[in-house]
């Protein structure tokens, strides 16, 4: 039996439904384009196929009954790609969308589809004849969280100046000692996820976070596991020390009084902290860093020495033309007088050096009190001060050996390109220990593991070390010139200065300047 229905009809138009489509036949002309579109909007069920047919009905009425569309899908349901939300388009006639017969339909096309989940019922309850809806939303997956790790922070070796007119202090933490017990890191773990569904219902499953390992001496920290997370205690007295990413508390030696008849001369493998001072003739000598926290420093002791580290005296130095102080990195002190000092990297005196003999990278008095009176002073790359030599005009030599800024520059360059290289392979390693870490297989090649380990901190200590020389470059090439003089306030007559070998008297006092090499030649500024 064959179908004829009557959708539309007015003075200018009909619409019948047959059964291959949907026909217009025209009267009369009059009804416009954007009129006919009004009629089509009422009838979602209509899908248009051929816009010619209907353009010569309404422009050459009248026109006998010619097929221009074809029915859509009464229930259409689209799923996106990643299945995580359906939609549904009802293209029936809004009287009958009202009714609830639509909604069966509606429900038992979703069954149909497998659309079973996260479906919304106030949705499907108000549909909207035409209107595409969200009708069943899925739930995502919720990835893990990467394992995060908190480790002590090593605090800066940076000295603090204060002139409040009563007292001058130089204060500086030097070594970070910690007690047995005491916290030293935290891991909080890696967690899996939480899976998604599908609107078919299907698992999504999440990617689990990244599990990073947390690295530690376990001679002298041990790891406590809790609920989620590992923490990191000392098993010792001692110092904070990192060789690479590994924690440990290094051999500390803390001497409560004086270094003396008491102690003999002390030789460490390890941090020193005496809180006295060195007597008269005494030795100190360590593999770390020294700090002598007296406030009234050391007098006349035979020599300090620090193999590997750095050197803080809080009171300075009165050493009576026999005290030799050396150290691999930087020397800290308040004061020095009569005294030598042999330093791989620099000097930094808080308010006088007198009658004493420096040499190091650099050589800085920072405070406006700071002053270099007689003595020999040698860097290679500045010296710093407000004052230079005295109204009596003592003679005071200052010496700059200068560098080559295109060769500094350079090797900065390369120093660069190095570290890049090792973090790129630091990271191959950490990314290979993440994945190895979580693997099963790690009781099963624990050997394998260790290596892996034992490389990144190969590589971490060798990255610490260039870093740490990167550092140094670039506040070197700040410098003016191939090697500077600063003088803050004044310098005095019969200073000598000399800087790459161009030497420089001083004859008449000298304000507030600077002198560095440039060219062949000193300049000032």
């Amino acid at each position: 039996m064959s179908v004829n229905i009557a959708i539309y009809s007015s003075p200018y138009i009909s619409i019948t439904q047959r059964d291959d489509g949907y026909y217009i036949q025209s009267f009369k002309k009059g009804l416009s384009i954007d009129e006919f579109q009004k009629i089509l909007n009422s009838h979602p069920e209509i899908k248009v196929t051929n816009f010619t047919t209907i353009k010569n009905a309404l422009v050459l009425a009248p026109q006998d009954p010619r097929r221009f569309a074809s029915a859509k899908e009464r229930i259409s349901i689209e799923v996106s790609g990643d299945e995580l939300r359906a939609f549904v388009t009802v293209n029936v006639g809004q009287p009958e969308v009202l009714g609830t017969e639509i909604v069966k339909e509606v429900v038992l096309e979703l069954n149909r589809r497998g659309v079973v989940y996260g479906i919304k019922k106030d949705v499907l309850l108000n549909l909207v004849a035409g209107k595409t809806v969200l009708i069943a939303e899925g739930e995502p997956p919720q990835n893990g969280v990467n394992s995060q790790n908190r480790l002590y922070q090593i605090k800066e070796a940076k000295p603090e100046i204060k002139e409040d007119g009563t007292a001058d202090h130089y204060d500086l933490n030097l070594i970070n000692m910690v007690s047995a017990g005491e916290w030293l890191g935290e891991k909080i773990h890696a967690t899996p996820g939480k899976e998604g569904k599908t609107v078919y219902g299907n698992p999504i499953k999440p990617l689990p976070g990244k599990d990073y390992p947390i690295f530690f001496d376990r001679k002298t920290v041990k790891a406590v596991e809790e609920e989620g997370k590992t923490t990191l205690y000392a098993t010792r007295n001692g110092a904070v020390y990192f060789a690479g990413d590994s924690i440990s508390v290094s051999n500390h030696l803390e001497i409560d009084e004086n270094v003396g008849v008491k102690t003999g001369n002390v030789d460490f493998d390890g941090y020193l902290t005496v809180k006295g001072t060195i007597e008269d003739n005494y030795t100190v000598t360590t593999t770390k860093d020294i700090e002598v926290l007296s406030d009234y420093g050391v007098g006349s002791c035979k020599e300090i020495s620090s193999r590997e580290g750095s050197i803080y005296i809080r009171g300075g130095i009165a050493g009576k033309g026999k005290t030799v102080i050396k150290c691999k990195k930087n020397l800290y002190l308040k004061f020095v007088a009569d005294a030598e000092i042999i330093c791989d990297g620099s000097v930094h005196v808080g308010f006088y050096c007198l009658n004493s003999n420096i040499i190091a990278k650099e050589v800085i008095l920072e405070s406006l009190k700071g002053q270099i009176i007689g003595g020999n002073i040698t860097a290679d790359i500045r010296v710093l001060a407000a004052t230079y030599g005295t109204p009596s005009e003592k003679r005071t030599n200052i010496c700059v050996k200068g560098f080559d800024r295109i060769a500094l520059k350079d090797s900065l360059e390369q120093l660069v390109q190095e570290i890049d290289q090792l973090k790129t392979s630091m990271n191959q390693y950490k990314q290979q220990i993440s994945i190895f870490n979580i693997s099963d297989a790690v009781k099963s090649r624990k050997s394998e593991y260790e290596k892996l380990n034992e490389n990144y901190n190969n590589i971490r200590a060798e990255l610490q070390v260039k870093e740490e020389l990167r550092k140094n470059i670039a506040g070197y090439l700040k410098v003016k010139g191939e090697g500077e003089i600063s003088i803050l306030k004044k310098a005095f007559p019969n200073t000598f200065f000399e800087i790459k070998r161009i030497q420089k008297e001083i004859q008449t006092p000298i304000l507030r300047t600077s002198f560095y090499y440039s060219e062949g030649t000193i300049k000032e500024l």
